[in-house]
């Protein structure tokens, strides 16, 4: 008989590889590889709409499970109660217990013997519910819906992680949008002073390409001072300014640039780094 623990470390160690493939794959490898240790003839996976209490088979393997997928219902039977309350159930009797619905039994021709249901939660937030079915032993032990709120803390972490990222990305697109579709110039930085954002504005105002971009601030000196300057001051002493001029020789060409100068701030709040919002008022 395996060890339990050595299966859930062999688990977490190939967890990162599925991660890389995505949120799908995260809920595929745990009722897989979930079913395989738990020694199981089936299972599934809710996602949760904890708002509307609905459930959706999102992932299911096992006999019918590929008829499943996609069907929604209401909180009720095992899933519905392990799901509004957010803890693990264990059932060994399906058939005598007042817990379980017998409608996707009824449905499907499968008939379910014994039970796992675990909230997969991850930053307070219900993500869905992981279930496993039917014990090929007979029965499932406590050690055994131990292993599965393990298994299904780890994914639910992963997936979590996930969705964080995505979130980010599109939040950095959108505002990387913003920064590019700007009627002025921008150049940014982050706290250890590098270039970060560099819109085509600002390459148009001081006529070069971007190849300052993800260069250290300083290199910028060769460029103009005066926005070396300005972002320094912003980074090293917390010091913005609002509708301020300097002058500045771009390819021989004297320019008078009118500035105001920002923390950029993530979307914690929390300041990650320093900028410069300008125009050309040369002609002005």
């Amino acid at each position: 008989m395996n060890d339990p623990i050595e299966l859930i470390s062999k688990f977490a160690e190939d967890l990162p590889a599925e991660a890389a493939k995505g949120e799908e794959a995260l809920w595929d490898y745990l009722a897989r590889r979930g079913a395989g240790i738990l020694n199981c003839h089936a299972a599934s996976f809710f996602e949760a709409d904890d708002v509307k209490k609905r459930l959706t088979f999102k992932k299911s393997i096992g006999p019918v499970g590929g008829d499943l997928v996609g069907v929604a219902f209401g909180y009720q039977g095992v899933v519905g109660f392990c799901a509004e309350g957010r803890k693990a159930v264990l059932v060994n009797d399906a058939e005598n217990s007042p817990l379980f619905t017998k409608k996707v039994d009824k449905g499907s021709g499968f008939q379910t013997k014994t039970v796992i249901a675990v909230p997969a939660v991850a930053n307070g937030e219900l993500l869905g519910v992981m279930e496993f079915i039917n014990s090929i032993p007979g029965v499932f032990s406590d050690a055994d819906l131990k292993t599965a709120e393990t298994l299904t803390a780890l994914v639910a972490r992963d997936v979590y992680i996930k969705k964080l990222e995505a979130t980010i990305k599109q939040l950095n697109l959108k505002g990387e949008s913003t920064i590019n579709n700007l009627s002025g110039g921008f150049i940014g930085s982050d706290m250890e002073g590098r270039v970060i954002f560099f819109n085509p504005k600002a390459s148009e105002i001081f006529e070069v390409g971007q190849e300052y971009l993800n260069k250290p601030v300083v290199e910028l000196f060769q460029l103009c001072p005066e926005v070396v300057g300005a972002i320094g001051d912003v980074l090293k002493q917390g010091k913005t300014v609002r509708r301020q001029e300097f002058t500045c020789s771009v390819n021989g060409k004297k320019k008078v640039i009118g500035y105001s100068s920002i923390n950029i701030k993530g979307v914690d709040g929390k300041i990650i780094g320093a900028g410069i919002i300008f125009q050309d008022i040369t002609n002005l």
